[in-house]
């Protein structure tokens, strides 16, 4: 076997060592990319906190540190105890749902003169939200029963943050070297910086301007809904449509094709293509720069390998990537690959 054979072989078995690893060591390595998500979360607010200046005063590092540590605490909070109270409620009215659409398309079909399918009849009382609901909750429990576990990979990461320094300079004695290894360490972390940051103001955004509409028109579960919007515009481009659709169809089982129907799907799905597809994009810049196969194709690959959180987690793992690669000459034309347009940030 030749060289360049031997390369493609010890290539591929990589390849599937990561895989098996990934998929294997699921259970350590997901509450590690939570907890690797959530360090940057609280360093981009104890950053935000530090930066903000009140006639000349800066709130000090330990101070803003401990705030966004106790922001994110306290969101977690909300949302989990948001998430509990309404899944029971929309559990136990699952039935008069599914009831109410199974007349809507009934009655869509008979004023177009037509005989509703049985097919259509036996979907429509497949729609079980008590079940969807259910699986929603055990998605809750299995993270919660991880709280320890990411406590400890976040203790951890925080340690390690103080030495990290320290470490590269062992690592890359040249001074030279050194300066320019530091460089693009801190070029990563400022681009994966404002694309979280980016990512996590637009989606709050989306669910309180969310909020507002689904409350101005009275549908039910209306902080549910905002906050599954939230969550869910971290998933391209199905996110998005689900967002959508989920408070939609609850607005046409609630108020049937009326006013508040099409104010929320129309007012909705206006909001984000708004803040998706004009706004965010705008902000981001170069940081989210990701061809809409590789978008696909990541949503796919960590939706096999880690299920519904590996789908929420796979456009932030897939743009760090993009970013590490863009920031070193060897690995810049992978990242060109992957990219929209060609063009990447580069250091």
């Amino acid at each position: 076997m030749g060289m360049k054979g031997l390369k493609f072989a010890l290539g591929l078995i990589t390849v599937f060592l990561l895989f098996f690893i990934l998929k294997v060591g699921k259970d350590l390595l997901l509450p590690f990319a939570y907890a690797l998500f959530l360090w940057y979360l609280i360093n981009i607010l104890s950053y935000f906190f530090h930066s903000l200046q009140v006639k000349g005063f800066h709130m000090p590092k330990a101070v803003a540190f401990v705030l966004s540590l106790g922001s994110i605490i306290g969101g977690s909070s909300i949302i989990i105890n948001i998430i509990s109270k309404n899944i029971q409620n929309i559990a136990s009215g699952s039935r008069i749902y599914r009831d109410k659409l199974s007349v809507i398309v009934t009655r869509i079909f008979e004023m177009n003169g037509y005989e509703p399918p049985e097919s259509l009849a036996v979907l429509v009382k497949d729609v079980d939200l008590s079940t969807m609901m259910s699986q929603v909750a055990l998605g809750i429990t299995s993270i919660s029963a991880k709280a320890g576990l990411i406590s400890i990979y976040l203790i951890f990461l925080f340690l390690e943050q103080k030495s990290f320094t320290r470490k590269l300079d062992a690592l890359v004695p040249e001074p030279g070297r050194n300066a320019e290894a530091l460089r693009i360490v801190k070029k990563i972390q400022a681009d994966v910086r404002l694309y979280l940051g980016i990512k996590t103001l637009a989606s709050v955004a989306t669910g309180l301007i969310s909020y507002v509409i689904m409350t101005w028109v009275g549908l039910e579960f209306a902080s549910f809904w905002a906050l599954l919007i939230f969550l869910l515009n971290y998933i391209p481009s199905v996110g998005s449509i689900l967002a959508t659709l989920f408070p939609s169809l609850l607005a046409l089982m609630q108020f049937n094709f009326t006013a508040p129907f099409f104010i929320i799907a129309i007012g909705i799905m206006a909001l984000q293509f708004l803040i998706g597809n004009i706004i965010e994009p705008r902000l981001t810049g170069d940081s989210l720069n990701l061809s809409p196969f590789v978008i696909l194709f990541s949503l796919t690959f960590w939706g096999a390998m880690w299920g519904i959180p590996g789908a929420f987690l796979c456009v932030p793992i897939t743009v760090v990537i993009l970013i590490i690669l863009s920031n070193f000459e060897t690995t810049q034309p992978i990242a060109i690959m992957l990219s929209k347009d060609g063009k990447v940030s580069k250091t």
